[in-house]
Protein backbone atom coordinates (compact mmCIF):
# COMPACT_ATOMS: atom_id res chain seq x y z
CA UNK A 1 0.00 0.00 0.00
CA UNK A 2 1.11 3.36 -1.09
CA UNK A 3 -0.11 7.09 -0.36
CA UNK A 4 -0.79 9.75 -3.06
CA UNK A 5 -0.67 13.17 -1.73
CA UNK A 6 -3.52 15.39 -2.04
CA UNK A 7 -4.57 19.14 -1.38
CA UNK A 8 -5.12 20.39 1.58
CA UNK A 9 -2.75 18.19 3.44
CA UNK A 10 -4.42 14.68 2.72
CA UNK A 11 -3.17 11.63 1.48
CA UNK A 12 -4.90 8.39 -0.78
CA UNK A 13 -4.13 5.08 0.12
CA UNK A 14 -3.82 2.56 -2.77
CA UNK A 15 -2.34 -0.49 -3.66
CA UNK A 16 1.11 -0.57 -4.91
CA UNK A 17 0.01 -1.94 -8.04
CA UNK A 18 -1.78 0.82 -9.20
CA UNK A 19 1.05 3.27 -7.41
CA UNK A 20 3.11 3.94 -10.56
CA UNK A 21 0.00 4.73 -12.98
CA UNK A 22 -1.81 7.36 -10.07
CA UNK A 23 0.94 8.82 -9.09
CA UNK A 24 1.83 10.52 -12.48
CA UNK A 25 -1.22 12.51 -12.14
CA UNK A 26 -1.54 15.86 -9.62
CA UNK A 27 -5.15 14.99 -7.51
CA UNK A 28 -7.20 16.98 -5.15
CA UNK A 29 -9.71 16.59 -2.32
CA UNK A 30 -12.85 17.56 -3.72
CA UNK A 31 -15.82 19.19 -1.54
CA UNK A 32 -17.36 15.67 -0.95
CA UNK A 33 -14.34 14.44 0.30
CA UNK A 34 -13.23 12.03 -2.99
CA UNK A 35 -9.85 11.94 -4.71
CA UNK A 36 -10.17 13.21 -8.26
CA UNK A 37 -8.63 15.35 -10.97
CA UNK A 38 -9.70 17.22 -13.53
CA UNK A 39 -9.51 15.78 -17.32
CA UNK A 40 -10.89 17.23 -20.80
CA UNK A 41 -14.39 15.76 -21.15
CA UNK A 42 -14.40 13.00 -23.78
CA UNK A 43 -17.54 14.26 -26.07
CA UNK A 44 -17.48 18.03 -25.50
CA UNK A 45 -14.91 19.91 -26.91
CA UNK A 46 -12.87 22.29 -24.85
CA UNK A 47 -14.47 21.55 -21.92
CA UNK A 48 -13.54 19.61 -18.80
CA UNK A 49 -14.89 17.09 -15.81
CA UNK A 50 -13.93 15.18 -12.87
CA UNK A 51 -12.23 12.19 -12.70
CA UNK A 52 -12.45 10.54 -9.38
CA UNK A 53 -9.49 8.29 -8.20
CA UNK A 54 -11.59 4.96 -7.14
CA UNK A 55 -13.89 5.40 -10.72
CA UNK A 56 -9.90 5.30 -12.53
CA UNK A 57 -8.59 2.55 -10.11
CA UNK A 58 -11.65 0.20 -10.93
CA UNK A 59 -12.03 1.41 -15.01
CA UNK A 60 -15.39 2.89 -15.15
CA UNK A 61 -15.70 5.44 -17.59
CA UNK A 62 -16.83 9.27 -16.82
CA UNK A 63 -20.41 7.88 -18.71
CA UNK A 64 -20.98 4.79 -17.15
CA UNK A 65 -23.70 4.48 -14.49
CA UNK A 66 -22.70 2.13 -12.18
CA UNK A 67 -20.79 3.23 -8.95
CA UNK A 68 -18.10 2.48 -6.49
CA UNK A 69 -18.29 1.95 -2.96
CA UNK A 70 -15.91 2.21 -0.45
CA UNK A 71 -16.35 -0.72 1.74
CA UNK A 72 -15.23 0.77 4.73
CA UNK A 73 -16.53 4.56 4.35
CA UNK A 74 -13.25 6.50 4.19
CA UNK A 75 -13.15 8.15 0.71
CA UNK A 76 -9.67 8.09 0.48
CA UNK A 77 -8.95 4.40 0.80
CA UNK A 78 -8.98 3.36 -2.80
CA UNK A 79 -7.02 0.21 -2.13
CA UNK A 80 -8.75 -2.45 -4.49
CA UNK A 81 -9.73 -4.79 -1.11
CA UNK A 82 -11.11 -1.83 -0.32
CA UNK A 83 -13.45 -0.81 -3.52
CA UNK A 84 -16.29 -2.64 -5.21
CA UNK A 85 -18.52 -1.93 -8.26
CA UNK A 86 -22.07 -1.45 -7.24
CA UNK A 87 -25.47 -0.13 -8.29
CA UNK A 88 -26.46 3.35 -6.47
CA UNK A 89 -29.07 1.45 -4.55
CA UNK A 90 -26.47 -0.81 -3.39
CA UNK A 91 -24.06 2.09 -2.44
CA UNK A 92 -26.60 3.92 -0.58
CA UNK A 93 -27.07 0.65 1.52
CA UNK A 94 -23.19 1.03 3.02
CA UNK A 95 -24.10 4.79 4.19
CA UNK A 96 -22.71 5.80 7.66
CA UNK A 97 -24.89 7.71 10.08
CA UNK A 98 -26.16 11.13 8.84
CA UNK A 99 -23.79 14.09 9.74
CA UNK A 100 -26.84 15.59 11.89
CA UNK A 101 -28.33 12.95 13.84
CA UNK A 102 -28.62 13.46 17.48
CA UNK A 103 -28.34 9.32 18.45
CA UNK A 104 -25.30 8.83 16.15
CA UNK A 105 -26.56 4.86 15.72
CA UNK A 106 -28.15 4.43 11.91
CA UNK A 107 -31.34 3.88 11.81
CA UNK A 108 -32.96 5.04 14.87
CA UNK A 109 -34.22 8.39 16.19
CA UNK A 110 -36.47 9.65 19.30
CA UNK A 111 -39.94 9.31 19.19
CA UNK A 112 -41.17 12.30 20.25
CA UNK A 113 -40.91 13.91 23.37
CA UNK A 114 -41.04 10.30 25.28
CA UNK A 115 -37.91 7.97 26.02
CA UNK A 116 -38.92 5.90 22.84
CA UNK A 117 -36.81 5.37 20.29
CA UNK A 118 -37.38 4.39 16.75
CA UNK A 119 -35.92 1.58 14.72
CA UNK A 120 -36.21 2.04 10.87
CA UNK A 121 -34.68 1.01 7.87
CA UNK A 122 -34.44 2.05 4.13
CA UNK A 123 -35.83 -0.73 1.72
CA UNK A 124 -36.33 -0.01 -2.35
CA UNK A 125 -36.80 3.81 -1.65
CA UNK A 126 -38.85 3.75 1.24
CA UNK A 127 -38.47 3.80 4.88
CA UNK A 128 -40.06 0.31 6.54
CA UNK A 129 -40.55 1.05 10.46
CA UNK A 130 -39.08 -1.77 12.69
CA UNK A 131 -40.52 -0.84 15.62
CA UNK A 132 -40.44 1.54 19.26
CA UNK A 133 -37.87 0.82 21.72
CA UNK A 134 -36.83 1.85 25.14
CA UNK A 135 -32.80 2.41 24.44
CA UNK A 136 -31.38 3.62 21.86
CA UNK A 137 -29.32 0.41 21.74
CA UNK A 138 -32.46 -1.57 21.70
CA UNK A 139 -33.46 0.39 18.44
CA UNK A 140 -29.94 -0.30 17.04
CA UNK A 141 -30.01 -3.91 17.36
CA UNK A 142 -33.58 -4.28 15.57
CA UNK A 143 -31.72 -2.05 12.54
CA UNK A 144 -28.56 -4.08 13.22
CA UNK A 145 -30.54 -7.68 12.49
CA UNK A 146 -33.04 -6.11 9.46
CA UNK A 147 -29.86 -4.28 7.99
CA UNK A 148 -28.18 -7.95 7.76
CA UNK A 149 -30.79 -9.73 6.31
CA UNK A 150 -31.95 -7.27 3.61
CA UNK A 151 -29.07 -5.76 2.17
CA UNK A 152 -26.40 -8.21 3.29
CA UNK A 153 -22.72 -7.68 2.30
CA UNK A 154 -23.65 -3.69 2.02
CA UNK A 155 -25.49 -3.59 5.68
CA UNK A 156 -23.29 -0.74 7.51
CA UNK A 157 -24.10 -2.17 10.89
CA UNK A 158 -22.23 0.75 12.62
Amino acid sequence: MKEISLTRGKISLVDDDDYEHISQYKWHVSSNGYARRNVPHATKYGKRTQLLMHRAIMGLSHDDKREVDHIDGNRLNNCRANLRICSHSENAKNKSPYAHSTVGLKGVTKKGRGERWKAQIMLNGRRKHLGYFATPEEAHAAYRKAAAELHGEFARLE
